[in-house]
């Protein structure tokens, strides 16, 4: 047998080293895997669990009450949001050269705004609430904090106050005849800047008085409930039919969503309940809008017999209403405090005028009292 030689002692020794060596190196990998998905499943089991106990917390917090239950939530959401912070007041006191007061400062700092966080989140759920129970205020949500802004729309009963004085001078009043004086501050209140709650109270105006032209009795339940019109703008009535229809001016980038498809609905039915005489009458819920609306609630309405009417407003058409009360011809300007209460019946010569020489020309005066005593 031919001896080794020395070198190749050397190389096979090498061979023998480098292999090990490659054992040990995945051998090593396979263990630090095996640690690594130890690791995450310990880390995942906290989690389950965590998440669990979350779960029973909002559970048992939400079967003592509803609000509660968001308050809850709203502390859960506010710890997610700050464990950041609590990360990196850790991460300072463990560095290097640990900065403990600047740790210290991040907690407080931390535990301010877990406060404001909970406080702001609790307050939307408040918020979303409102708008559930109260579909009414999404008119109102760009209005509500806006100066500028009118929501009370019949601000004084004093029967003697006559509100053109609101748009004239004193002066103008004092020194001007009624007729001009009236249609000067008619066109006043027509140039003014409007508030989106007036623009919506002018787009019911303007829905009834097509009604109206075309002799249906209209009531402006709106107008005249207010928040208490269970979403019943008008109530449109010919013969045994009526239709009950709400109306919403909004902007063309906003969309009706189904609940209020659903709302309109309900209260369609819920009519003749409350009101016996229209037991047998033929009712229809009708959906007036200046906007589109989402699929669902273009099918909501489909299936549910609600007629969507898109449509939008002419602001010239005319606002002087002319009504035959008894022996009295008065006429009423979009301002008066009886206005949405007077109803327009072109049969018994009632009409409604441009201005208010028209209004006097066709016999008409202004009411003497604003509001019945």
């Amino acid at each position: 047998m031919t001896e080794i030689s020395v070198h190749e002692q050397r190389q096979r020794a090498y061979s023998e080293t480098e292999h090990a060596k490659r054992l040990k190196e995945v051998d090593d990998r396979s263990k630090e895997i095996d640690e690594k998905e130890s690791r995450e499943r310990t880390k995942t089991e906290k989690q389950a669990q965590a998440m669990q106990k979350a779960i029973e917390g909002m559970e048992q917090a939400f079967s003592e009450s509803y609000i509660q239950g968001r308050k809850w939530l709203a502390e859960l959401i506010a710890e997610a949001m700050t464990a950041k912070d609590l990360k990196t007041a850790r991460s300072l006191e463990k560095k290097k050269h640990p900065a403990l007061k600047a740790a210290d400062e991040v907690r407080e700092v931390r535990l301010e705004k877990k406060e404001i966080l909970e406080r702001a989140k609790f307050l939307e759920y408040v918020l979303k609430t409102y708008h559930e129970y109260y579909p009414a205020l999404e008119d109102y949500y760009e209005d509500i904090l806006n100066e500028n802004a009118s929501l009370v729309l019949d601000e004084d009963t004093n029967p003697d106050f006559d509100r053109v004085s609101t748009y004239i001078s004193k002066e103008e009043y004092s020194k001007l005849r009624p007729s001009v004086r009236n249609q000067l501050a008619l066109d006043n209140w027509k140039k003014r800047k409007k508030s989106n709650v007036e623009i919506g109270r002018m787009f019911e105006r303007y829905i009834g008085y097509l009604y109206e032209k075309d002799s249906w009795d209209v009531a402006f339940f709106g107008a005249t409930e207010g928040l208490k019109d269970m979403g019943r703008d008008l109530i449109c009535t010919k013969s045994n039919h009526v239709k009950v229809i709400q109306a919403k001016f909004w902007a063309k980038h906003r969309t009706i969503r189904e609940k209020h498809i659903f709302q309109l609905y309900g209260t369609t039915i819920l009519l003749p309940m409350t009101k016996p005489m229209l037991r047998t009458a033929k009712i229809e819920p009708v959906f007036c809008t200046t906007t589109v609306l989402s699929d669902t609630a273009k099918w909501a309405a489909e299936k549910l017999g609600v007629k969507i009417e898109m449509m939008d407003m002419k602001f010239d058409y005319p606002l002087i209403k002319c009504n035959i009360n008894g022996k009295n011809n008065i006429y009423h300007l979009p301002f008066d405090q009886q206005y949405d209460r007077v109803k327009i019946d072109p049969a018994k010569g009632e009409c409604y005028v441009h201005t208010t020489a028209e209004a006097e020309r066709l016999g008409f005066r202004r009411a003497m009292k604003y509001v019945p005593v």
